[in-house]
């Protein structure tokens, strides 16, 4: 005979039943979250390395020009916002959040590089006339020649780079990221004063994860030396200090080289390039000495 159950009994039983469950989703459903915000930082790593590399593509076709570097990269970045206006929107609040909506550093070739390989004999573009130029061809004779003058390994003596070194462009870029899962931006504000890194603190305590990518390719044209974007997109700041690096602080936020290594000579740059920049008008090897 089945025992009978009074009705208040049953209700109790079912809100035991209903309270279990709860308690058992929260770690699932959290779980659950987190796989989903992890792979969408996978896929964002991903997509920054390729738009970071159609930016370094377009700089050293065009003397590193700062401009080009950004348009290529804000053009990769439909990668990630194939809608134009989602991807409007996304640099607006970052802009509006954080000044500047992403930051590239060109790590290289540094100002100081232009102090030892400038080549004053080749003229600047036609909008910056007076600008200094790295010499991109004859790259073997120029190592000759510094190896003759005395510098070891050809090492120029302010910036520390051989010429082939000098002729490769080096870009880092910081990318602040807003986590998909709610609550999660809340947790990185918090985790903001353990961040040694200024810029990494700053982004952190806007609620952004710091992405940190980096590529390197060959130059095809003169590095030309230009000044920073005003806007704080494109620099040639100091870096972010290394002990304090994205990677060991956030998810996501480590950096990795890619593209291409530069070979030891490189062929002569094209002389077509946009925007009337000046890429092989210059005089031939015999006028190549490096400067003082």
């Amino acid at each position: 005979m089945p025992v009978p159950v009074s009705r208040a009994a049953g209700h109790r039983q079912r809100g035991a039943g209903a309270a279990g469950f709860l308690l058992a989703s929260i770690p699932i459903l959290t779980l659950g979250l987190g796989g989903v915000e992890a792979a969408h930082w996978s896929g964002l790593r991903q997509t920054l390395s390729l738009a970071l590399m159609e930016a370094a593509r377009a700089g050293a076709t065009r003397q590193a020009r700062p401009q080009a570097i950004a348009q290529a990269f804000e053009h990769g970045l439909r990668m990630a916002y194939p809608d134009p206006r989602a991807a409007a929107r996304a640099l607006r609040e970052r802009r509006a959040a954080l000044g500047a909506p992403w930051r590239i550093r060109i790590a290289r070739p540094s100002p100081e590089a232009f102090l030892d390989h400038a080549d004053p004999a080749l003229r600047g573009p036609r909008d910056h006339p007076g600008q200094p130029l790295i010499r991109n061809d004859y790259q073997a004779l120029q190592q000759a020649r510094r190896l003759a003058q005395g510098w070891p390994e050809g090492r120029g003596p302010r910036s520390g780079l051989t010429i082939h070194e000098a002729n490769t462009l080096v870009l880092e870029l910081w990318w602040p990221h807003r986590p998909l899962v709610p609550g999660t931006a809340a947790i990185v504000r918090a985790l903001a004063p353990l961040a040694g890194d200024p810029d990494q603190a700053r982004l952190m305590a806007a609620g952004y994860l710091p992405f940190r990518r980096r590529v390197s390719v060959a130059m095809q044209s003169h590095p030309a030396a230009w000044t920073d974007l005003a806007d704080g997109r494109v620099t040639r700041g100091a870096a972010p200090a290394p002990a304090s690096a994205p990677g060991s602080a956030v998810p996501g936020g480590d950096a990795e080289d890619v593209g291409n290594p530069p070979a030891a000579e490189t062929a002569p740059a094209d002389e077509a390039a946009a925007d009337g920049d000046v890429n092989g008008d210059g005089p031939g090897p015999e006028a190549c000495a490096p400067a003082p």
